[in-house]
């Protein structure tokens, strides 16, 4: 193996044995926890949850499990989270320069496994590692909020400015044969070189944790999101979890808010098959 693939699964090592050691210290806990439904005080369940870093079987690779709660942790365990937290962004660093070195064409597709990655995982008996849930930190309060607010957000999106050009080159990648691409060349060709397009990706509801903060007259907020457990740092002579609210299991389905009466994206997209949007003038 390559220097860079030596280091990438000593990285890989070095984070499960960093989980290990996180999930085992979670599981022993006596502090207070929250998680949604009927298994709202099991720790071994939260354990299962921060560690659940594999495919399963029928389990689509663009999406990942998700799970909100608030889970009380002693300075140890908090450290724990910390020292795991770093060996995750280590081990994405190094996987993600080892795709580079492999397929430079990877550069606008960091989220996709390449075939000498997964490869490389095979052979160290991982092959099913869910890279996206390998990544993500595990969220950590090392102040307890006054109180944390749950809410489903369900507005994402992702916006991305395309060139004619660049438009162009995408659809030439598709089957140039079919009628809706060369419709869609054809209005590529319309543009003017100045023209820009707003590539648009609607993004997953996800949970949004509203958290407050309040020393003497001053308050603070912030919000995050979050597909895992919040580990709040509570001290062993006053273990009480924030105030919370408990959202509903499932994300509405219509919008949470009013869509704006000033956007200045066509909302019909101009290409299709790349979900490009005109901007209005």
């Amino acid at each position: 193996m390559t220097t860079s693939a030596v280091e990438l699964v000593e990285a890989l090592q070095q984070l499960n044995g960093h989980l290990a050691a996180f999930t085992t210290l979670l599981s022993q806990s006596k502090l207070p926890c929250w998680l949604p439904g009927e298994q709202a005080t099991n720790l071994d369940q939260a354990a299962q949850l921060y560690g659940d870093i594999w495919y399963r079987d029928g389990q689509d690779g663009r999406t990942t499990l998700s799970q909100h709660g608030l889970i009380g942790a002693s300075p140890e365990l908090i450290h724990s989270a910390q020292q795991l937290n770093n060996t995750k962004a280590l081990f994405k660093s190094l996987a993600t320069q080892y795709r580079l070195r492999q397929d430079s064409e990877l550069q606008q597709q960091l989220h996709k496994r390449t075939q000498q990655l997964a490869e490389l995982l095979h052979r160290q008996g991982a092959s099913r590692l869910h890279l996206k849930q390998c990544y993500r930190q595990i969220p950590v309060l090392e102040t307890a909020p006054m109180k944390v607010g749950f809410s489903w957000y369900t507005s994402g999106r992702s916006i991305r400015k395309l060139s004619p050009e660049e438009a162009l080159q995408k659809l030439m990648k598709m089957d140039t044969s079919q009628p809706h691409i060369q419709l869609q060349l054809s209005a590529v060709g319309k543009l003017r070189p100045g023209d820009m397009l707003a590539q648009i990706q609607t993004q997953v509801p996800v949970i949004r944790a509203n958290m407050v903060w309040k020393q003497q007259d001053s308050v603070t907020r912030k919000a995050r999101n979050t597909s895992l457990p919040i580990l709040i740092a509570l001290s062993n002579e006053n273990p009480v979890l924030p105030a919370y609210n408990e959202p509903p299991l499932s994300p509405p389905e219509a919008r949470s808010r009013l869509e704006r009466n000033d956007l200045k994206i066509d909302p019909q997209p101009y290409l299709p098959s790349l979900r490009a949007h005109l901007y209005l003038g």
